[in-house]
């Protein structure tokens, strides 16, 4: 499934805020690493199901949903070595997304222009003697 309505950045948008709402009554409050594993997961599906646009934009919203919740309080954005880490976590996450829907869809296409060529190769013939006119 490959969303290419231009859904995808909303998508990618709303699954950080859900998946990130989760992981703070599941505690990641204490445990960053928590967070920071759910929403890199988050990016790399936004990567595969949509475009890589819409999984960089989804990757900055996560990114500064861990900074500012996560790691931060009260939405206030942190620049440590932590949040650092966690950028290079939502980039990897990114590229790794975006290369591997690029791969699913490929395959797709492939697959898709394998029939086409046959079809075209090798089209189906009618015999016209086999049809005939309503009797009247």
């Amino acid at each position: 499934m490959r969303n290419s309505d231009g859904f995808g950045f909303p998508f990618g948008c709303a699954s950080v805020v859900g998946v990130a709402s989760l992981a703070g009554l599941l505690g990641a409050a204490e445990r960053h690493g928590f967070s920071l594993a759910a929403l890199g997961f988050v990016v790399f599906v936004t990567g595969v199901v949509t475009s890589a646009a819409a999984a960089a934009g989804t990757a900055v919203i996560a990114w500064s949903v861990h900074s500012g919740f996560t790691v931060g309080t009260l939405g206030e954005l942190q620049f440590t070595a932590e949040t650092g880490v966690a950028a290079v976590v939502f980039f990897g996450a990114t590229a790794t997304g975006a290369v591997a829907g690029a791969a699913r869809r490929g395959r797709w296409l492939q697959r898709a222009t394998t029939i086409a060529t046959t079809v075209v190769k090798d089209p189906p013939t009618f015999k016209v003697s086999t049809f005939r006119a309503p009797s009247t």
